[in-house]
């Protein structure tokens, strides 16, 4: 007898909206509840259960929907049953598509509980094509609702976005209201100042990943959010690492029984067990009672495999990790971050574990997300860092095409000094100035001093380095135009980078003489400079080290829990593991952080008493090095005069931001 039901359940915005608390804390499983005594009622024998919350019915890209959908295509499910046809799909072409075409190619049965709907009989399709266009109408209309509702909000200046900019928070009194992350805000002044302190964008990314800052993601991630972006899609359970990237691999192992000196193989690799020179690996938040050794040998009790230490990197040759566990308690959880560098062979690298005794073992891969230099970028592009809001940069097609696109400059809404700032104007567009000139960084990711700064009296091109050196250095400039085939421009004349550096010193110097107020000095009480220069930083590092600290309280609170929930059955091993696996990975970033945190305050602590025993105030009233902020605050444009051989010697004109 065909009697395999699957049954659908679905909750999305618009229904909450319609639904009192009591009544939205139970929908899905009054839904569940419902479909299974009707199941059972008719005799269906349920495989599956499918639920998708929070989406839309118009929306065909319901994980769960379509997990159902390609059940019936395999033919695995005879019978799909929902509360009513709405749950199922608010698309009239969705139930065209499926409720009267696919499903009797398939030979799967459509009923609703609620509306009556029965695609085996022919009487109801009427009804079900009417109540698909009454749900599209319904949804077009709260489409158009809402969009309007959005639409004023934005032009009264308020914040309509799901998720806030990496730095704020939604105010707890008004949602529609911005207020500055007293944790995140800290490293936004980071990023801003080591930019303008010449550090390029890629150097300011690797070092917030080598201080253990979560990047943005990460961040509100761990912070209870939600969010989800395209990139997240695939942000967990990966079957194999095939692209570039840093991916962590968490390791469960269970056992009922209480096992010692458990020996076991590890290798990531392609199928024919061969390691790749691109691959970098380290093992992360393994136990006290696990020893890792590595080895180039297949024998696991070969003497020549060595200990690994915390944060080694494996070296390129080895082929086999063995995992010596001295206690085994039942559960046992380690992790691999895996770095593959470049793979044009398109190789995939699969994770296994040999051993030869009973454990159960689940192995999830993941994308680790890093901070990157595109993400640097966005920040400091972003105007909401001084208070700004500019909104509706971008909308979809329809609200049945969720298509993006971007909107014109004259489409989008903007409201000015919103919210209060975290970055003061004049830095925000002296950034915007360095970004716009496209300052190239050093080999050591950090920017030139002078660059885009000096131009050519006669054609107005760049002054560029040049080949020549001294001391294996590059240290003339000359005109751009020199190095083109033109050659057009008569400003010709080398000129030697350390002279052109001295010449400016000397000349920045000159302006601190000038403005240099001894006595408008003295009436500034230095004490209360002192004591409040880093008073901010210093009270919001102690408060995300309280946050942080409750938050580790609290996740060990909850893996108890949990752990109590899978001895007692409550939980699927599998669940279980994900959430160990979860639960680990935020202890980890949380117990790196508090250390950098520490750090950070340290630092602070020296830097308040280098204050104290030196008066920074008086000691700099002069500069003895460029760089690239002293460049930027005082400098606008450097114009290098045509050489003058008779007089041997120049005019160099400085046009100051003063």
């Amino acid at each position: 007898m065909n009697n395999r039901a699957a049954l659908y359940l679905r909750l999305s915005d618009e229904d909450k909206n319609k639904l009192s608390k009591e009544e939205l804390s139970e929908s899905i499983k009054n839904q569940e509840l419902l479909l299974k005594n009707y199941a059972i009622r008719e005799g269906f024998n349920i495989i599956g259960i499918y639920s998708d919350e929070d989406w839309s019915g118009s929306d065909a890209t319901r994980p769960n929907f379509n997990k159902m959908i390609n059940e019936c295509k395999k033919g695995n499910v005879d019978i799909v049953i929902c509360k009513t046809q709405a749950r199922f799909a608010r698309d009239s072409e969705l139930i065209e598509k499926y409720v009267h075409n696919l499903f009797h190619e398939w030979n799967v049965r459509f009923i609703t509980a609620v509306d009556k709907i029965d695609n085996s009989k022919k009487e109801t399709k009427k009804t079900s094509q009417i109540l698909g266009l009454t749900d599209e109408w319904y949804l077009e209309d709260t489409s158009l609702n809402i969009r309007d509702t959005l639409k004023a909000k934005r032009e009264k200046g308020q914040f309509t976005g799901s998720f806030t900019k990496y730095g704020y928070i939604k105010d707890p009194e008004d949602k529609n209201h911005l207020i500055p992350d007293s944790v995140a805000k800290e490293t936004v002044k980071k990023i801003f100042n080591n930019y303008i302190l010449g550090f390029g964008l890629d150097k300011i990314a690797t070092d917030l990943n080598n201080q253990n800052i979560l990047c943005p993601i990460e961040y509100k991630k761990i912070n209870g959010s939600k969010l989800q972006t395209p990139l997240l899609k695939n942000y967990l359970n990966y079957d194999y690492i095939e692209k570039s990237g840093t991916y962590i691999i968490d390791v469960c192992l269970f056992n009922n029984k209480n096992l010692t000196n458990v020996k076991l193989f590890n290798y990531i690799a392609t199928n024919d067990k061969k390691f790749s020179k691109n691959l970098k690996i380290q093992i992360k938040n393994y136990s006290n009672n696990l020893l890792i050794y590595y080895s180039t040998s297949e024998n696991i009790d070969d003497n020549t495999y060595k200990l690994y230490k915390e944060n080694d990197i494996l070296p390129e040759n080895i082929t086999y990790i063995k995992i010596y566990i001295n206690q085994f308690n039942k559960v046992i959880n380690y992790q691999f971050e895996v770095t593959l560098k470049e793979n044009k062979n398109h190789d995939k690298f699969y994770f296994n574990i040999s051993n030869n005794i009973d454990l159960k073992e689940i192995v999830n891969i993941r994308k680790k997300m890093l901070w990157s230099s595109q993400t640097i970028k966005s920040i400091l592009k972003d105007e909401v860092y001084i208070g700004n809001l500019v909104q509706f940069k971008t909308t979809t097609v329809s609200y049945k095409n969720h298509t993006i696109i971007k909107n014109s400059i004259d489409n989008q809404i903007r409201k000015n000094n919103t919210h209060e700032a975290i970055i003061d104007k004049n830095i925000f567009y002296l950034v915007q100035d360095k970004l716009k000139n496209k300052t190239r960084s050093c080999f050591d990711g950090k920017i030139h001093p002078l660059s885009n700064k000096i131009y050519c009296n006669c054609c107005n091109n760049i002054f560029s380095k040049t080949g020549r050196k001294i001391n294996n250095e590059y240290s003339y400039l000359c005109c751009k135009d020199k190095n083109t085939k033109w050659a057009n421009c008569d400003n010709k004349k080398y000129i030697r980078e350390d002279d052109l550096h001295k010449f400016i010193i000397n000349k920045i110097n000159i302006l601190f003489e000038k403005f240099y107020d001894e006595m408008l000095l003295d009436k500034i009480k230095d004490s209360k400079i002192e004591n409040n220069l880093f008073k901010e930083q210093y009270n919001n590092l102690n408060k995300e080290f309280e946050q942080n600290f409750i938050n580790i309280e609290n996740k060990n609170k909850y893996f108890q829990q949990l752990y109590e929930d899978r001895l007692n059955g409550l939980i699927s091993d599998k669940n279980f593991f994900i959430l160990t696996s979860r639960y680990n990975d935020d202890i980890s970033k949380l117990e790196k952080r508090q250390a950098e945190i520490k750090k950070e305050l340290s630092l602070i602590n020296k830097r308040k008493q280098f204050l104290k025993s030196t008066n920074i105030f008086k000691k700099y009233k002069k500069i003895s090095v460029l760089t690239p902020n002293s460049v930027s605050f005082f400098i606008n444009k450097i114009i290098i005069g045509k050489y003058n051989e008779d007089m041997n010697s120049r005019i160099i004109i400085i046009q100051w931001n003063l």
